[in-house]
């Protein structure tokens, strides 16, 4: 049993069970030989009549066969549903067939008995081919998207439990200094680094959405860690009014703006600079900078951005497709600056 045949019958399966087969719903069967019970005695000779009552039969048993065969068959059996469905098929077909000739009166030749089978076989799987085939694209479909849920959930995670080792280290390191030469700047130190690690923590049960309010919260612990380390090189300032504090957005949208602002801005520069990070709403987007003053874009590492920026845009085109955009460009003052748009529905 190869893999392809193990899906493909799960896909069937599943399609069998959520689309209702299999006389999962009794009034169109009874209004069927009900239509063909009270017309009978009128119509029973005519030929027309006997292809109807064919027809409809073969169609039901077909269903019916389906419907059980995707609600009962057991899993392991599942990769052989395939040709248990068209045998369900071959066998509505026959008895559809079966059931024409025995009411026709006419004399029939051989070939026109064999196109008539042929005719019974087309229509059962026409009425059984089209709803699979559009089940099975719903049902793939969906798992494409569950795929690339799951694979956006576990990039997240792991871009969530990861505090880079040389980002914090270097921050223990600092705050030991601190501690030894007894500076008044140990004490802010660790309650960032205690702020920052609960922030990330809060993160990490939030597969799926945060609020603006709190990855700027996230932000100011790391701002504040790093301008403890950095001192006089770096000054900060969060321009977010508090109303938009409550939109929703992915977690860790900000982060590696303001970590790329400071690594290739700021840290590069001999004479530092100063991050901004402003937010406002109109139009039905939400925009969200990082500028930074420290060295001018065209002098910092092309590739080092470049991760950052590719990997948020994966992510947006993912969950916003094209309503949602990140640019990273020198605005008009001079400034490299970050853009992130996002729609606030």
């Amino acid at each position: 049993m190869s893999r392809i045949e193990a899906a493909w019958g799960e896909e069937l399966a599943q399609v069998l069970k959520e689309d209702g087969l299999g006389w999962r719903l009794a009034f169109p069967l009874l209004a069927g030989a009900g239509a063909f019970l009270v017309t009978a005695p009128w119509l029973r000779g005519h030929p027309a009549w006997a292809l109807s009552l064919g027809l409809w039969l073969g169609h039901a048993v077909t269903d019916g066969l389906s419907g059980w065969l995707g609600r009962r068959l057991p899993a392991r059996w599942q990769p052989g549903l395939p040709l248990l469905l068209f045998l369900g098929l071959l066998l509505g077909a026959t008895l559809g067939w079966a059931t024409e000739m025995a009411l026709t009166t006419a004399v029939m030749k051989h070939g026109d008995r064999l196109t008539r089978f042929w005719l019974h076989l087309g229509f059962g799987a026409t009425l059984i081919g089209i709803p699979l085939l559009q089940g099975l694209r719903r049902v793939r479909a969906l798992r494409r998207v569950e795929q690339e849920r799951a694979l956006l959930r576990a990039e997240l995670m792991l871009l969530q439990a990861q505090i880079e080792p040389h980002f914090l280290f270097n921050t223990l390191a600092t705050l030991r200094s601190f501690v030894r030469q007894g500076s008044e700047r140990a004490l802010p130190l660790l309650d960032a680094i205690t702020g920052l690690l609960e922030a990330t923590l809060d993160r990490l049960r939030q597969h799926e959405h945060s609020t603006l309010g709190e990855e700027c919260e996230m932000v100011q612990h790391y701002l504040a860690i790093m301008a403890l380390r950095l001192g006089d090189r770096l000054s900060y300032r969060l321009d977010v009014d508090a109303t938009l504090h409550g939109f929703r957005l992915p977690p860790l949208m900000l982060q590696p703006l303001v970590e790329n602002a400071i690594r290739h801005g700021i840290e590069c520069s001999e004479q530092g600079g100063t991050v901004h990070l402003g937010a406002r709403a109109s139009e039905g987007l939400l925009r969200l900078s990082v500028t930074n003053s420290g060295g001018p874009l065209a002098a910092t590492s092309t590739a080092g951005h470049g991760l950052a920026v590719t990997n948020l845009r994966q992510r947006l085109q993912a969950l916003y497709g094209d309503r949602a955009s990140l640019t990273l460009a020198t605005n008009t003052a001079g400034l490299t600056e970050a853009t992130l748009l996002l729609p606030q529905t």
